[in-house]
């Protein structure tokens, strides 16, 4: 599965969970201000809901960071 990460205006292909987190962290880095991910399975399927694209950004983040799981 691969996931899309769009950051400002510009949109990244993330292969993997781990390449989604780099990703983030990479972004936040750049000083991008805004950035969504959501899974890209190549059919058209409903955007994530904004409370689902928070908690995949959050997630990516965490994990990213090596952060505790704080669910």
């Amino acid at each position: 599965m691969s996931y899309l990460l769009l950051a400002d205006a510009d949109t990244y292909v993330c292969r993997t969970w781990d390449d989604l987190a780099a990703r983030l962290v990479w972004a936040r880095e750049r000083g991008y201000r805004a950035a969504n991910a959501r899974r890209a399975t190549g059919y058209v399927d409903r955007p994530l809901l904004p409370s689902e694209q928070v908690r995949l950004v959050n997630d990516a983040t965490r994990l990213a960071l090596g952060s505790p799981d704080k669910s």
